[in-house]
């Protein structure tokens, strides 16, 4: 079974909580960059998205809910 790394993106009183395929992307600078302009182009708000410190997790099962958005760059 596929494993996910989730992070939480604010934008304004806004949250999304963005997952990927842990053996698709590496978390780093580059990719939390590239999920915000995602997040810009598919979900524009008022002000920029921007990672909620501290809310990266990964080894997790596919989350489902409110909010939540896969990415697949």
């Amino acid at each position: 079974m596929a494993k996910y790394c989730i992070e939480k993106f604010e934008s304004g009183m806004q949250e999304k909580k963005v997952y990927w395929r842990q053996d698709k992307h590496v978390h780093n600078a580059a990719l939390i960059t590239q999920i915000e302009i995602w997040l810009g182009q598919n979900y524009p708000q008022p002000t920029a998205w921007t990672v909620r410190a501290n809310s990266y997790q990964s080894n997790q099962n596919e989350p489902h809910g409110a909010n939540v958005v896969e990415y697949t760059g």
